[in-house]
């Protein structure tokens, strides 16, 4: 499951298209906020920008639909309505904030499979509003707005 996910992403990664107004994750964006603005379900715009230096937002192509990703106030991660964590991945099923940084924890174990070893501590929140978050992993930036 962690290989197709990193095959979906390195996809879109490979394949977008046009350019989009960008969103400059910068300091003034950043201004701290409380955990509580960040609880909710997130839908993907499938606009990313990676983290190279000049990179600019594009939307992405993807025959794969990305999951809604949840935050609850009780500290789970959910991604479409399910236990976020996967086999090999940097997300687990708990999550904390602070310092505009998600951190994961409840990670999945996955004995049987051999993972690529990426160096992830988390998610950085570059944009945080009441309707669009902008975050930066460990390969991109990426969009998502609230579901209503």
């Amino acid at each position: 499951m962690k290989i197709l996910s990193l095959s979906v992403a390195i996809l879109m990664l490979i394949s977008s298209c046009k350019s989009v107004d960008e969103v400059t994750p910068n300091k003034e964006n950043s201004s701290k906020v409380s955990a509580s603005e960040l609880v909710g379900k997130w839908s993907p715009t499938y606009i990313q920008k990676s983290k190279a230096e000049g990179a600019t937002w594009t939307t992405i192509n993807t025959l794969v639909a990305l999951p809604v990703i949840e935050f609850t106030a009780d500290g789970n991660f959910l991604s479409d309505g399910k236990p976020g964590a996967d086999c090999c991945g940097w997300v687990g099923n708990k999550y904390s904030y602070q310092d505009n940084k998600i951190t994961f924890s409840d990670f999945k174990p996955c004995p049987d499979v051999m993972c690529i070893a990426l160096a992830c501590d988390g998610w950085k929140v570059h944009q945080l509003q009441s309707d669009t978050l902008v975050i930066e992993d460990c390969l991109s930036y990426s969009k998502f707005v609230r579901t209503k």
